[in-house]
């Protein structure tokens, strides 16, 4: 169709389209629209560069990306009266509707839409019925604006509609001011005749009308039944100020509810029983007397115990699995054994059986592996704290004789939960002290006992509670102070402390992230290269956990965050290995590597702490004396009784080969660098037992050769343990070949592969084997 006119406005064969989303734009209506999307903004440019007409037609969906397929066929063609451009680069705009149109075909949508359009005039018959319609059209309008229902009817627009004589701008007005749906004023502007729209706008108002009839009458009603409910407020108050000064008190009323909540906590009928006497005995005593608030605070910690409200059981292994993985980095053996109870519980189809105890250094994820077991069960999680408890009654709370006497801390816990079958952590139970108040530990044997904790008694509440549902996970840092017969009740999953690897990966993929968020700061604005992860990990902390790492890498962030607030033009700041000395200063820990040439009488060892592996320097010297022994570099007793072993084989084996002088005079001292460092255990046995042989037949020891294992008066190499972190000790000091006991073979499973490519393994028997690689 060719261009033409609408109120003397040439309307062009073309117009750019505007989208429409939640408004209908109707003829004769002036409209405030927001232009932001592209396509929008495009037809909008357009429109003002050549005659500011367009066709704003309404799309069927709220898609900010649309295709015609998701425009009404039907819009109006609209004038742009006014532009108010914002300051994020959108536009407002006012628009005057001039005339229903038919889109004809879209001529394009790229890069904006653009349409040939046809006018559609409504028809106007000015018949009787036509009248009728308009005339009972704007007497329900003026019904609805005067219950004031619609905040958009304004007094304004009933004076503007009673100076109005167009038919089609009065029916514009009622439909936009109407607040119907999108859908139901999109059918009204499809309509081709005024009668047909004016039947269709009186069936939408006369259902607006029957609404306010019937919310008048919810609203009487209401107001009915609130002077009802004052008038009898006000006549209990009445009541009760009659009954105060006759000195009756209305304990009825609190001892009624009090029954009610009883009732309804869900108590074994033995406990139902002791609440409802100890409520009789409240009934009948004075207001005045102390006792009666001691009984009401016992019964209100009766009716609030989760007496039998549980969380529903959800053991789902996959899951459990997915969300121990999320939370924490390695921990494999951990994991598998966890993973394993839960299996075991699943099968069984209760949680029932022996306590979790989580043994391991500070700082390895004890406690958060706790939460995650609950959140892998769906349950609620507890924590209480045994450290430094020492009093009995916190574990079984005090008896209701004493003033301010509450229960223990497992039933407070259970109490704060909500439910009779949280997760429950024992955290600390290694540090319970004990005296003359009790022994709290002993204490806890009924409640970690599965055979007798289906009725554990607290001496506040008097009657047995059922902890059998509870799963408890106890954590300690070693199990040496627990004593037997509570340990005997523990499951113990053992925490090894981290490798470096390990730690790295914990930052890398937990701390950093943490911390960026803990700080405000985005991850592209602090770049942390893996070498600079490395050096924090190995010089500025020596632990078993993380959380040292965890201070020293905020301490970073810190003052990166300082840097970046005060130069905002800083956009990314790099941490390599060179600027970790500015941030943390001088190295704190330091690393024995390997020696850097053969000697005679000095060994490599290996050696195993809870913060990781170590390399050590055996060294041995022979003097003229009197044959004594001297063993220094704080050796504990283990490791003395190891020399001699060492000594004695090792004079043994030089008289074999002909060193007469091995049972000389001379004394022999064996030192083991590092002196202001513990030292203890048999593993440096080989150590020591290759490094006397050196000297007895004045052969240098290989440099590269490093080597741990307990040595026999026969020569026997027996097994050892903490392989794996000796191991990664030895990588990281640049050793080459390890001599380790044959029976530890098993144990190169845990160790990574990497390694197992750059390091020798040599797996002893006896010292033959051992010192066959280790001298020259």
């Amino acid at each position: 169709m060719s261009e033409f006119k609408v109120n003397n406005i040439i309307v062009p064969e073309e117009l750019p389209v505007i989208a429409l989303k939640n408004t209908v734009l109707f003829p004769k209506m002036v409209v405030p629209i927001i232009i932001q999307r592209p396509k929008s903004v495009g037809a909008l440019d357009f429109a003002l560069a050549h005659n500011r007409l367009a066709l704003f037609v309404t799309q069927k969906n709220d898609y900010d990306d649309i295709s015609r397929d998701d425009l009404y066929h039907v819009g109006t063609i609209g004038r742009i009266v006014s532009v108010f451009k914002l300051p994020d680069g959108s536009s407002k705009i006012d628009v005057e509707g001039l005339v229903r149109s038919r889109i004809e075909n879209i001529v394009t949508e790229e890069p904006f839409f653009r349409a040939k359009a046809e006018p559609l005039s409504l028809i106007l018959r000015d018949s009787p019925d036509e009248k009728a319609m308009l005339r009972r059209a704007i007497e329900q309008f003026r019904t609805i604006s005067e219950a004031r229902s619609f905040p958009t009817m304004l007094p304004e627009i009933i004076y503007m509609m009673s100076q109005l004589k167009d038919t089609e701008h009065l029916v514009s007005l009622m439909t936009v001011n109407l607040n119907l749906e999108i859908e139901n004023q999109q059918r009204i502007l499809e309509l081709e005749s005024m009668l047909d729209v004016l039947r269709q706008l009186n069936m939408y108002l006369g259902r607006e009308v029957q609404i306010l009839e019937a919310e008048k009458n919810v609203t009487r009603e209401t107001k009915k039944q609130i002077g009802k409910m004052q008038k009898e407020l006000f006549l209990r108050e009445q009541l009760k100020s009659i009954e105060k000064e006759l000195g009756v008190e209305d304990e009825k009323g609190e001892a009624d509810t009090l029954k009610t909540k009883i009732h309804a906590a869900g108590m074994p009928k033995d406990t139902e029983e002791k609440a409802l006497k100890e409520l009789s005995r409240m009934a009948k005593m004075p207001s005045f007397n102390p006792e009666v608030s001691y009984i009401r605070t016992y019964l209100d910690w009766l009716v609030d115990l989760p007496w039998s409200k549980k969380t529903k059981e959800k053991i789902d292994l996959k899951e459990a699995e997915k969300v121990l993985n999320q939370d924490h980095y390695g921990l494999q053996k951990v994991k598998e054994r966890i993973l394993e109870y839960l299996a075991v519980q699943k099968q069984v189809g209760k949680l029932k059986g022996p306590i979790l105890c989580l043994v391991g250094p500070p700082g390895t994820g004890k406690t958060s592996v706790g939460q995650s077991i609950a959140k892998a069960l769906g349950r609620k999680f507890v924590r209480v704290s045994l450290g430094g408890v020492r009093d009995e009654a916190e574990i079984r709370g005090h008896r209701r004789t004493y003033v301010g006497a509450l229960p223990g801390r497992l039933v407070q816990g259970i109490h704060s939960a909500k439910v009779k079958n949280p997760v429950f952590m024992l955290d600390e139970i290694d540090k319970i002290g004990m005296d003359f108040r009790g022994d709290p530990s002993s204490a806890l044997l009924e409640a970690l006992d599965p055979q007798q904790n289906h009725a554990f008694s607290d001496h506040y509440l008097e009657v047995p509670f059922d902890l059998s549902d509870v799963l408890f996970v106890a954590t300690a840092n070693q199990l040496g102070t627990i004593p037997p017969a509570l340990r005997d009740r523990l499951e113990v999953i053992e925490f090894p402390g981290y490798t470096e690897d390990e730690k790295f990966h914990i930052a890398k993929n937990f701390l950093l992230p943490k911390l960026y968020k803990d700080h405000g700061l985005k991850k592209r604005s602090l770049v942390f290269q893996d070498a600079a992860l490395h050096d924090v990990i190995r010089n500025h902390t020596r632990e078993a956990g993380v959380r040292e790492l965890e201070r020293q890498l905020g301490s970073i962030i810190r003052k990166v965050t300082r840097k970046l607030v005060e130069s905002p033009s800083t956009k990314t700041v790099t941490i390599g290995t060179e600027a970790i000395h500015k941030y943390l200063g001088p190295v704190k820990y330091t690393h024995q590597v390997a020696e850097t040439k053969d000697e005679i009488g000095v060994v490599t060892g290996l050696g195993w702490t809870p913060v990781g592996g170590e390399v050590f320097s055996i060294e041995v010297a022979k003097m003229p004396g009197s044959g004594r022994l001297t063993l220094t570099g704080q050796l504990g007793s283990v490791m003395k009784e190891s020399a001699q072993a060492a000594l004695s084989f090792s004079r043994a084996y030089a008289a074999r080969h002909g060193v007469k002088e091995a049972f000389s005079k001379d004394d022999i001292h064996i030192h083991v660098p590092s002196g202001g460092i513990k030292k203890d255990g048999p593993s440096a046995g080989i150590a020591m037992t290759t490094a006397l042989v050196s000297m007895f037949l004045k052969k240098s020891v290989r440099k590269e050769v490093a080597m741990t294992g307990e040595v026999t008066l026969r020569g026997k190499v027996l097994e050892i343990g903490g392989l794996k972190e000796k191991v990664l000790a030895a990588h990281r000091a640049g050793i080459k070949v390890i001599v380790a006991p044959a029976e530890n073979k098993k144990d190169m499973e845990e160790i990574p592969k990497e390694i197992k490519k750059v390091i020798k393994f040599i797996f002893a028997k006896t010292m033959d084997d051992v010192l066959k690689v280790a001298l020259r």
